[in-house]
């Protein structure tokens, strides 16, 4: 159902005289920017407030709350190839952006408490300048992505902390209304575990706020990890699908026992090319999706491998990661092509890590953040990535899928034949990486790349989403984050879900102007 738009002059003169005029904008050229995403929406930005602190934020939910004015709360607005900055029905973005405190910070327990607008590439430079032993977790998105949003949103990441929703402590939440509270020991004045201990005493509230719209996290604590005086990074090539399914078992067990405490990820050749370069255009007269004997040949170049894959050793010795290195070996060895080591020890510090900074996929294991992923969205365009990477701006096609699937080999294999199956069906390199972050389940992430600027790529990208999210439903495989387009895809919940949810938006948002369409499932829509 459709929203009327609100009468915008009264709600945003109100919340200039509270917040400054000159962080509310309303400029067409801003807004119609801001509304831009890495595929088509039909969504509109109407206005652009920028908060500063979380008193501000709470006031403009109040005057919210009173107008009926709808708010779509962002912090990096690098959400790419899962909604930008893009509501899912017409609102005005609440950005975060401006509140970029990071205070609190423990070397010896492990945490740092950061305001919604802090980046990943903001508080390694902190780290950097403290000269910490302590390293975040970092991801394979923008370097300038929100590190609180990201694990609210339950992104993955590098180091022992990757499951980076399950590192996050003592909320600061407004709710709808304007009020605001703080999640477990931390709505205690001077609680001594506040940031420590993540459900404090009774009902834990917590998780109400990840991938939610009950209320605006404006504040939370992360825990860090320390760097590790020995580390590893295992490579390991495959070559048929019997080989896939093998080693997966393999990286399940070693996960299961604790040998491998780590995420491990692994890349088809589609995916590998993306990260090397664009697409071939002159090699295939404008012609796609890419020939199997180009893929071949190009797969050529490092050994005809299907699939590469990456693990790696955190180890607070040399003994003890040359031993897991040992055992690695042993359980998954005999399932792969080849296994290479490549070791570092010593005692490092976030100024000076084992090793070289300017390898992409080494500095990702040491929490550093980079760019070099993020240049496979623009596989599709002719020109190639520039320098300043906006994928929104430049019409660079993104669009992702995450199926959570048993980490069962085989019946991984049977999802991402479907995936490369229906990917090429639609025209599209099936570009897809197997990421397990946890011992019991794999993520899939097929990113669907494109360019925006051919006419019918939009369509014709998300119709390739949409069957393989449905194909991928039906065997029971349902994605761990949604993009904005897939908010009301999922099939029907078989209990009282969505009454539940209901009934707390109708509690804690009673005019329905938080993130309206945004994983409620059609609970809360006005």
């Amino acid at each position: 159902m459709s929203r009327p738009t609100p009468d915008l002059g009264s709600p945003l003169r109100e919340i200039a005289s509270r917040i400054g005029a000159e962080h509310v904008v309303t400029d067409p050229e801003a807004l119609a920017h801001a509304g831009r995403a890495t595929f088509g929406t039909e969504s509109r930005v109407l206005a652009w407030l920028h908060p500063g602190d979380a008193r501000e934020v709470a006031a403009i939910l109040t005057i919210a709350q009173r107008t009926g004015l709808p708010l779509y709360p962002i912090s990096g607005g690098k959400n790419w190839g899962l909604g930008s900055r893009v509501p899912p029905v017409p609102a005005a973005l609440l950005d975060l952006g401006r509140m970029r405190s990071i205070d609190h910070f423990d070397e010896e327990l492990a945490t740092v408490r950061v305001e919604a607008g802090v980046t990943f590439r903001e508080l390694h430079r902190y780290l950097v300048a403290k000269k910490s032993r302590l390293m975040l977790s970092s991801t394979g998105g923008s370097p300038d992505g929100s590190v609180l949003a990201n694990a609210l949103e339950r992104g993955d990441g590098s180091g022992p902390n990757g499951e980076r929703a399950l590192h996050v402590a003592a909320l600061e939440v407004v709710l709808p209304t304007g009020e605001v509270i703080h999640t477990g020991f931390d709505r205690f004045d001077g609680a001594s575990a506040a940031e420590l201990h993540r459900f404090g005493v009774g009902p834990a509230f917590d998780g109400l706020f990840s991938q939610s719209r009950l209320g605006v996290v404006t504040r939370g604590t992360l825990w860090l990890a320390p760097l590790p005086r020995y580390l590893a990074a295992l490579r390991f090539a495959l070559h048929t699908s019997a080989e896939l399914a093998r080693a997966l078992d393999a990286l399940r067990d070693l996960r299961l026992e604790g040998t491998l405490r780590t995420p491990v990820g692994i890349w088809n050749d589609y995916r590998v090319l993306s990260a090397a370069g664009r697409y071939p255009f002159e090699r295939t007269d404008g012609e796609t999706p890419l020939p199997a004997e180009l893929l071949a040949e190009q797969r050529a170049e490092w050994g005809g491998a299907r699939w590469l894959g990456l693990a790696s050793v955190y180890a607070a010795s040399e003994a003890q990661g040359r031993a897991s290195v040992a055992r690695i070996r042993e359980v998954l060895g005999p399932h792969v092509a080849q296994l290479s080591v490549e070791e570092r020890s010593g005692d490092p510090r976030a100024d000076r890590p084992l090793f070289d900074p300017e390898n992409p996929g080494r500095a990702f294991l040491q929490g550093i953040p980079h760019e070099q992923s993020l240049r496979s969205m623009y596989y599709r365009k002719p020109a190639g990535a520039p320098a300043d990477l906006d994928p929104d701006r430049d019409g660079a096609g993104v669009l992702w899928l995450c199926p959570v699937v048993p980490a069962r080999g085989s019946e991984v294999v049977v999802a991402t034949d479907d995936i490369e199956r229906i990917c090429l069906e639609h025209g599209l390199e099936p570009l897809l990486a197997i990421f397990g972050k946890s011992e019991r389940t794999f993520t899939l992430l097929p990113m669907l790349v494109f360019d925006r600027d051919v006419p019918g790529a939009d369509e014709r990208a998300l119709a390739c989403h949409d069957a393989m999210l449905r194909e991928l439903a039906a065997r029971g495989h349902l994605p761990e984050r949604l993009a904005l387009p897939a908010m009301e895809a999922l099939p029907s919940a078989r209990d009282d879900h969505g009454r539940l949810l209901a009934r707390l938006i109708e509690l804690l948002d009673p005019a329905g102007i938080l993130a309206p369409g945004r994983y409620d499932f059609g609970a809360g829509r006005r």
